[in-house]
């Protein structure tokens, strides 16, 4: 049998569909036993030539720690001129970024900073790409650039961090559950006493001031919280809501929140994560990616009442869009967003 190479095949070979025939069509000539084994070489010369190259990236750690990592991966495939394979989320099993996030929407989004071009490929189409693992650290990568930003105290409008968060919109299902969640005439609270966090502030309470705390405790949150605003709020937190929800209601607070049990643990991070960017006000712990990433995007979008209550046993305002992990430096050093 004669094996051709049209000139054409490349183009007609463009389509996500269109490559997986074509690859299922040179499979058949793969065949240990049949005598078109020879032709091995010249269909794998074929595979490098005319099948595009992306990156797999692997994101760690939770939510925000892992959208820290998005966030290089996408600055390296700009860069790099190359795509990026859907990558996976989940806390306690993998899920899809599109079970998250809108996928196309994201896409559509990412074109004006990528050339025209798609930045994510779905994972449902991998078998059409060859596929390359990155290997570059993109949690240090991040860290690096966070800490020259840090610094300076200020941020590009033209950063990756920028670009991604505000280019990310949940999907149809988790945004509508998100909107129905959502008072903006309310306050909202990012309480941190999971069991793992628990765990973490042991050791991490060691490397830092005295006067800020890792872990605060709920009864503490809500002397402190009764202080200033003693108004109905809306607490996010992976562990013990219904707890949480009678210990604010036996000090006359008024509280909700959203979890859904049937829902990946990352997807209720995420439409938490919605549901905080809009309130009135927000509190959080500088110490957490997940409260320094909504205090960001709630600057972005107009709102700079952002709060922290790990420092001085009070809860103050923090002027640096998220920055500053440091609670000393968020409530004292305000970041300034340039566009470039």
């Amino acid at each position: 049998m004669l094996f051709v190479f049209s000139k054409h095949t490349r183009t007609l070979g463009r389509t996500h569909r269109r490559r997986a025939n074509q690859r299922k069509a040179l499979s058949s000539f793969l065949s240990p036993n049949s005598y078109h084994m020879s032709c091995f070489l010249w269909i794998k010369l074929y595979i490098d030539i005319y099948m595009e190259t992306i990156l797999e990236i692997k994101l760690t750690q939770g939510l925000c720690n892992k959208l820290f990592m998005f966030f290089s991966a996408c600055d390296i495939a700009i860069n790099k001129n190359i795509k990026l394979l859907e990558p996976k989320f989940g806390w306690k099993k993998p899920i899809l970024f599109s079970e998250i996030y809108d996928l196309e929407k994201f896409n559509s989004s990412m074109k004006a900073y990528n050339n025209g071009q798609d930045i994510l490929i779905p994972f449902e189409y991998r078998s059409n790409y060859t596929i390359i693992r990155n290997n570059v650290n993109l949690w240090n990568y991040s860290e690096k650039i966070l800490e020259k930003n840090r610094q300076e105290c200020k941020l590009l409008k033209n950063c990756m961090n920028i670009i991604v968060l505000q280019c990310l919109q949940l999907n149809e299902n988790n945004q509508k559950i998100a909107e129905q969640n959502i008072n903006k005439e309310i306050n909202s609270v990012h309480l941190r006493l999971e069991s793992d966090w628990q765990k973490y502030s042991k050791s991490a309470q060691k490397r830092i001031d005295s006067n800020e705390r890792i872990l605060i405790d709920l009864d503490t949150f809500i002397e402190l919280y009764n202080e200033l605003f003693n108004e109905h709020i809306f607490f996010t937190s992976g562990e013990n809501h219904e707890a949480i929800t009678n210990k604010f209601s036996s000090r006359n607070i008024k509280s909700n929140s959203y979890f859904n049990s049937n829902f990946e643990y990352e997807i209720n991070a995420a439409i938490n994560f919605e549901i905080c960017c809009h309130s009135e006000k927000f509190i959080g712990l500088s110490r957490s990616t997940f409260s320094n990433l909504i205090t960001l995007k709630r600057f972005l979008n107009g709102n700079d009442n952002s709060y922290i209550y790990n420092l001085n046993n009070t809860i103050l305002q923090r002027i640096d869009a998220g920055l500053q992990c440091n609670a000393i430096c968020a409530i004292s050093k305000k970041t300034s967003i340039l566009d470039y």
